[in-house]
């Protein structure tokens, strides 16, 4: 009996995250189970895949994925660049703070500093598990308005 669920990778930032579906639904689905677990708008997402962009109205299962597949993501910037918020979160402490999605994650690190008077150095940064590397952009980690982002206090500096 064949497979009637396929688990996809979605990648093409700096996360890869899993995502288990019926192989009958609608690529829309997909999305919207993207939307819902990594907090990406739908009408920002185009998803492709052996280069080839995939369509809304063909379901899953017509482009032939198997188990384990990456679907590359990209993201539509939002227009304007506008300031977003998300919520880092320590073990101890959680704040909205104001960001854009085109800042590097030092950046982000420099604005918790100033209003948490932690050193940005001794900061550890993660978003789904994946620890973010200071150049990077936020964007490459699918930081997005209510993102959350997870803080560790590191006890020397890194």
């Amino acid at each position: 009996m064949a497979a009637t669920t396929v688990t996809l990778r979605i990648g093409g930032g700096e996360v890869i995250h899993e995502i288990e579906t019926s192989l009958t639904h609608m690529l829309i689905h997909l999305k919207s189970l993207i939307e819902g677990q990594m907090g990406i708008a739908l009408d920002r997402q185009t998803l492709w895949f052996n280069d080839e962009e995939l369509r809304n109205d063909r379901t899953i299962e017509s482009y032939g994925f198997e188990q384990h597949d990456t679907i590359k993501l990209v993201v539509e910037p939002l227009p304007g660049d506008p300031k977003v918020e998300v919520v880092v979160r320590s073990h101890i402490k959680e704040e909205r703070i104001r960001v854009k999605e085109t800042y590097t994650v030092g950046d982000l690190k420099r604005k918790i500093e100033r209003r948490w008077g932690i050193l940005s150095s001794y900061i550890t940064l993660t978003r789904m598990s994946k620890e973010m590397e200071d150049d990077m952009p936020l964007s490459a980690y699918y930081v997005c308005e209510g993102s959350l982002v997870e803080l560790v206090i590191n006890r020397e500096p890194r």
